[in-house]
């Protein structure tokens, strides 16, 4: 009796550690050097101007950052075959969308960056896009090759790990830009609130 109790026991400590290590293992993943906290959600403001960039959007066609001036910018990065994380941001952003006036629209404009062009071509893209039900009229998914990508997920300090095909750990933060396309803020985490993101786009918008 004594021996199945410690059994029992030592069964339960055994799978109660493998959760919590493949939970960990989990977060890990999509948020390559993080702890604990990675799903938790930081606003930091910051004052981090980007340099102009050039990629490939949805449609297959040139994108120039620089085109953006003068509008306040929302910028993610995703991968299209991401289990978890991604679709969460995905869908806070379209809540962003959504709840924009027609004249907000005109002076707001949404980005999702890939971190992972092996997979994340611009049919791809569009396609994860429309599932999401994206409104392609100020909002561009993008990708390129992994030069021009590189030097973008190092402005922003992004962390991309890739681990097999399809299966990427990076990362998870949104920034908010000014019409300069410098960074005023930045959400660190797996997926901000849509309506503090929306506060915040419009009290930019406000200040000019």
């Amino acid at each position: 009796m004594i021996r199945r109790k410690g059994f029992q026991v030592i069964t339960i400590l055994w799978v109660t550690g493998c959760l919590v290590v493949g939970g960990w293992l989990l977060v890990w993943a999509h948020h390559p050097g993080a702890g604990s906290k990675a799903h938790e959600i930081e606003q930091r403001n910051v004052n981090m101007p980007i340099p102009d960039f050039s990629l490939t959007d949805q449609k297959g066609e040139p994108f120039e950052f620089k085109t953006l001036r003068g509008k306040i910018v929302l910028l993610t990065f995703i991968y299209t075959t991401c289990p978890d994380v991604c679709p969460l941001v995905s869908v806070s952003m379209r809540s962003v969308q959504k709840d924009l006036s027609a004249k907000e629209r005109e002076s707001i404009y949404l980005l999702s960056v890939t971190t992972d062009p092996e997979i994340d071509e611009p049919e791809i893209l569009k396609s994860y896009g429309e599932r999401h039900k994206v409104d392609f009229t100020n909002w561009s998914l993008l990708t390129g090759n992994i030069q021009q990508l590189a030097l973008l997920w190092k402005a922003f300090g992004i962390k991309v790990l890739r681990k097999a095909r399809g299966l990427v750990g990076h990362t998870s933060l949104t920034a908010l830009m000014d019409k300069k396309g410098v960074v005023r803020l930045i959400y660190d985490g797996t997926a901000p609130d849509a309506k503090v993101i929306l506060e915040d786009l419009r009290m930019l918008l406000a200040s000019g």
